[in-house]
């Protein structure tokens, strides 16, 4: 069998098929179910203290006649405790320490947010961060 092993920027995962920051890697059950059906890495939903209207706002995108040829989310952040979606990655990152787990950040402009934000999740095993909003300033 072919080795299609990835590692992008020292993350190792057994394929290149990560599943990106979206509803369906909100928590530890979807996670794991992707994981057991073969995904090499996710990226965990947005986690910060920023919660805002996290109503799904899921729409589809036409083209000319073309119904729904994709979709757009554009939901925020994850509307769970960061408590819970730290300990939920602890327990996947165990489960699974082939994978990657990349977590999506939004914090406070300030750098003591963004630090102890990156700490917690540095902790809970994450092996990469993505950030939506700005660097921190000052």
């Amino acid at each position: 069998m072919a080795d299609i092993s990835s590692n992008f920027l020292g993350i190792k995962s057994p394929n290149p098929f990560w599943l990106a920051s979206a509803p369906p890697t909100d928590k530890k059950l979807n996670v794991l179910r992707a994981f057991e059906a073969g995904w090499g890495g996710v990226v965990w939903k947005t986690l910060g203290s920023q919660v805002k209207n996290v109503s799904s706002r899921y729409s589809s995108v036409d083209y000319g006649r073309r119904r729904m040829m994709g979709f757009n989310n554009i939901e925020l952040i994850s509307d769970r405790p960061l408590g819970i979606n730290l300990q939920e990655i602890t327990e996947v990152v165990k489960l699974f320490p082939d994978r990657a787990m990349i977590v999506s950040l939004m914090a406070d402009n300030d750098r003591k947010s963004w630090h102890e934000l990156i700490m917690k999740c540095e902790d809970a095993g994450a092996m990469g961060l993505n950030s939506i909003l700005d660097a921190p300033t000052g």
